[in-house]
This record gives C-alpha cells, sequence and structure tokens, in this order.
C-alpha cells in the first residue's frame, strides 16, 4: 500500500486532489491510500509513515515550507511535493529536499504526471510498491476474514486453538495447522514446529533450535524437522538470490 498525505487548507482544492489521486490509482490498480489535513499542524501530529506528501506552502498556521522542515526531522525517506500559488521557491523547497512543487491552480495531467515520476522514483527503490497485496480468507468460526498475506508473521496452535499473529493484531481462527500449512506453502510459509506455520519473509534471523521473527517474537525448530526446514530455507533463499540478479 502507498500511503499519501494531502495538506491543503483549502477544501475544494484538498478535495479536488484527494479525487483525482483516487482516479489515478483506480486507472492503473495501484493500493493508494489518502489521509487529508487541513493544516501542517494535524499532519505532524497525526504522522506515519507516509510515502508520499503533498503540501500546500501558504496555509494558515504553520506554512507548508516549515512543516515540512519538521517532516524531514521525522522522516527522511518521504517523497514531498509542494503546492503553491507562487512561484520563486526553489531554493528553499530545495533545502528541505523536496521532489518536486506544482504550480496552482493545479490540473488533473499535471498531478497524473507528477505521479509517475514519483512512483517510478518510489518502485526503484522498493519493488513492492505499486503491487496490491495478496490477500486470502480464513475461517474463523463466525465468520471469514480476509488478511494480506505479507501482513502475517505466523500461526500458532496453542490449547486447540489456532492464533494468527499479524502485523495489524492477533485472531483467533477456525482451522487447524496442517490445513494452514498446505494453504500457506505457496507464499513461502514453513512448519518448523508441530504448533508454528511461520512466514519466512518476515524472519530476521535462524539459530539451531529457534527462529527470531521481525517482530522479535521467538519461534522453535523442532529437532526432528530441523533438516527438512534447513532445506526449505536453501531453496527460498536461492529464489531470492535469482529473482535479484
Amino acid at each position: 500500500m502507498i500511503k499519501i498525505a494531502l495538506c491543503d487548507d483549502q477544501t475544494d482544492e484538498l478535495a479536488m486532489l484527494d479525487n483525482v489521486i483516487k482516479q489515478y490509482g483506480n486507472e492503473r490498480d495501484l493500493t493508494l491510500k489518502t489521509f487529508l489535513f487541513r493544516r501542517g499542524e494535524e499532519l505532524l501530529t497525526s504522522w506515519e509513515e507516509f510515502d508520499i506528501v503533498f503540501l500546500d506552502i501558504y496555509m494558515g498556521g504553520i506554512d507548508g515550507m516549515e512543516t515540512a522542515k519538521s517532516i524531514r526531522k521525522k522522516d527522511k525517506q518521504v517523497e514531498i511535493i509542494f503546492i503553491t500559488s507562487h512561484i520563486g521557491l526553489t531554493k528553499e523547497a530545495l533545502s528541505v529536499h523536496a521532489f518536486e512543487y506544482l504550480d496552482k491552480p493545479v490540473s488533473k495531467e499535471m498531478i497524473y504526471k507528477q505521479m509517475n515520476e514519483v512512483l517510478e522514483k518510489l518502485t526503484q527503490n522498493k519493488p513492492s510498491y505499486g503491487r496490491k497485496k495478496e490477500m486470502v480468507e480464513i475461517n474463523t468460526g463466525k465468520s471469514t476474514m480476509r488478511f494480506a498475506v505479507e501482513d502475517i508473521f505466523y500461526f500458532e496452535r496453542n490449547d486447540r486453538k489456532i492464533k494468527v499473529v499479524t502485523s495489524k493484531g492477533n485472531y483467533i481462527v477456525n482451522e487447524t495447522i496442517s490445513s494452514l500449512e498446505e494453504k500457506f506453502r505457496k507464499y513461502d510459509f514453513v512448519m518448523p514446529h508441530q504448533s508454528f506455520v511461520v512466514n519466512i519473509n518476515h524472519m530476521q534471523d535462524y539459530f539451531k533450535d529457534e527462529i527470531i521473527m521481525t517482530n522479535y517474537d521467538v519461534i522453535p525448530v523442532a529437532q526432528k524437522r530441523s533438516s527438512e526446514f534447513k532445506r526449505v530455507m536453501r531453496d527460498f533463499l536461492q529464489k531470492q538470490m535469482e529473482r535479484n540478479l
């Protein structure tokens, strides 16, 4: 998912920018999520790891340039695109490493062109940008929930219950650990222990008898599964190397 913050104190211009970016995402089958702010203070206090920020320079309260300076203290990577009704701000914009600045009135064509350029840069750094998350359905007993595969750290069986641990929270699912291992095998999940099915992509480290996940949870590796687990890991790492060639 690409997270985009839009900050402009003009409600109509903010809505136009939001609508055009959503249209852009729909036309290109991209997963974009926009966050709207009317003031720089709102953006800063609600800050999260945005990928792109469209920022009006002239606003009430903290202006866009001061907001950008504060953003840079929080995040060195986010791409900042200024929107302004006045020219002559190039040097100051460069001081906060802005990606670009657009002169008002901003048109649909300008926004599309800018999105093309900024996403090209982002995809060079992170190939996963622009790709919709692979979704799976899991039975929870009373209903079926949809999970993004890449959000899942692992499944754990405990006291006849199966817990799924994800970046969004933990849930109890009405599945067997063996059925989950079979269902998620194609997504690079592996079963290092009879009570766990883990996402290899979220492994941070591996020792003789345990795995450290990227959320710092420790998963045991059963001795009788150790050889098979090592083989799966070798195959996975080989595939990763081939993809990067």
